[in-house]
């Protein structure tokens, strides 16, 4: 992973400062309309759309898991972001 990770930032070596803060700031863009999508908008593949952004892109643009695997674990999220919502405990300990 370490040499994956070094190749697929050789770009930024060449990159001129201006160059930098563009990348910078189209990358904070997509992290804050990833962070701020809300309700049933947001879902597994809006993180592929963000790791998309990165020079290598997705590792993996499909659903590997069994349909009751995603399901299953789309349930769980969903639970715990409505207690993190409606539990103050639950928000103080995250």
């Amino acid at each position: 992973m370490t040499s994956l990770r070094h190749r697929a930032d050789e770009d930024v070596a060449d990159m001129s400062a201006v160059q930098i803060r563009r990348e910078l700031l189209r990358l904070r863009k997509a992290i804050r309309k990833h962070r701020d999508a809300a309700n049933n908008v947001r879902c597994w593949h809006n993180d592929l759309v963000l790791y998309g952004l990165l020079p290598e892109g997705s590792a993996s643009g499909k659903m590997t898991d069994p349909e009751e695997v995603l399901l299953r674990n789309c349930k769980r999220y969903i639970r715990r972001q409505q207690c993190h919502l409606d539990c103050p405990a639950a928000r103080k300990k995250t």
